[in-house]
């Protein structure tokens, strides 16, 4: 697949807005090849951009990709460039996914901030304004909804319930795919019959985790699979006795019924975010939970966005407790919006505080950011000027 001309490049219009944009926030632009290798995406984005990359071999084996994305090859070009941080990138260009509707090949602008460690929920809430700046610029008349969700409210909620590791595990990963009552009730049954076996001869060690893990790491070598290059056999056991192994995780039937009404309570926690810091509260006291400093941060960046808002801005602004982005590198809060009622997003981001140490950094790098899709915002047309 090669750059299609009519979507490649941006628009005059689109370009000095933008410009305009990263110059008023401090952001220094940045280009990324469109050719990336594709190992960085497949192993930290999620399958659902997995299974939506444009991917080829190159000359020496290697696995390549058509740009599905700038947030990761915003953050190899730092990790590259050597540069002190912290640093704010802006970026706009084509990216490349199979999508059921619209092109497969559209315009992606966006913002990064990597390394801002002054107060980090404030810098979220500063995100979210450069975002709703940044979707008004083709018509201020827009009508925005903001839907925002906080996966880091229901991880603390696990550890206040005390929840086994390996069913914390289990359970944040499926609440990053849409965890659901039918769901949760599912991950904790004892019935044997819902395990999805391996073979045979692995599917009988799943009691017995160092023997699988030394099952698995044989099964690499035979197959030519390097065991420190991309998933260890570790982890690859250990995803196997999330998923398929002994559901009881030790839980009495007691334990279950308390982690089910829960669970299900906290997930009908949904409406006005204005709202939430009290009904969260009010969720705390009824369950004898707590969220922590998770709930501080919370409210703290509602009030933080809503005075970089201000009041003339025309938004819908919402909360959805099991609301999580299919991008597996979130680790925090997440965002989406929506154009005049439209039910595609236009933009979306949230906080990635582990990427840059999956790619490669020796220290932690906070960092959060948003993607906008001008594909969606109609007014900006290629032959806009």
């Amino acid at each position: 697949m090669l750059p299609d001309e009519t979507t490649s490049s941006a628009s005059g219009r689109s370009v000095k807005a933008f410009d305009a944009l990263f110059e008023r926030f401090q952001c220094e632009r940045i280009e990324t090849a469109i050719l990336q290798d594709a190992d960085p995406f497949l192993e930290t984005a999620g399958e659902d951009l997995r299974r939506r990359m444009f991917t080829s071999t190159g000359s020496a084996g290697e696995e390549l990709c058509l740009r599905p994305d700038f947030t990761i090859p915003v953050c190899l070009h730092h990790l590259k460039s050597r540069t002190d941080l912290p640093r704010r990138y802006g970026y706009l260009g084509p990216v490349f996914r199979q999508r059921e509707e619209g092109p497969q090949e559209f315009l992606q602008a966006g913002v990064e901030h990597l390394g801002r460690t002054e107060t980090p929920h404030l810098v979220d809430a500063d995100i979210m304004a450069i975002a709703v700046d940044a979707a008004l610029m083709p018509d201020p008349d827009t009508v925005l909804t903001l839907k925002l969700g906080d996966p880091s409210l229901f991880h603390q909620l696990l550890v206040s319930l005390e929840v086994p590791p390996g069913l914390r595990n289990r359970l944040i990963r499926a609440f990053g795919r849409g965890l659901d009552a039918a769901t949760l009730q599912k991950i904790l049954s004892a019935n044997e019959a819902e395990e999805t076996p391996l073979p045979a001869d692995m599917n009988k060690l799943v009691r017995e985790p160092d023997r699988l893990q030394q099952a698995v790491a044989d099964m690499m070598l035979a197959q030519g699979l390097s065991l420190h290059a991309g998933r260890s056999a570790n982890e690859i056991a250990g995803r196997y006795l999330e998923m398929y192994g002994p559901q009881d995780f030790g839980l009495s039937d007691e334990d279950k019924a308390r982690l089910t009404a829960v669970l299900t309570d906290y997930l009908l926690l949904n409406g006005p975010a204005l709202d939430m810091p009290a009904r969260l509260a009010g969720f705390e006291q009824k369950h004898q939970v707590t969220f922590g400093k998770r709930l501080a941060q919370f409210t703290d960046r509602l009030t933080e966005f809503s005075a970089k808002l201000g009041p003339s801005i025309p938004l819908d602004f919402s909360f959805a407790s099991g609301f999580a982005r299919s991008l597996d590198y979130y680790t925090g809060f997440v965002f989406e919006l929506f154009a005049d009622g439209a039910a595609r997003p236009v933009a979306g981001g949230g906080r990635y505080d582990r990427l840059m140490e999956i790619l490669g950094s020796e220290d932690p790098v906070p960092a959060v950011g948003f993607s906008l899709w001008l594909d969606r915002l109609p007014k900006w047309g290629v032959n806009d000027g």
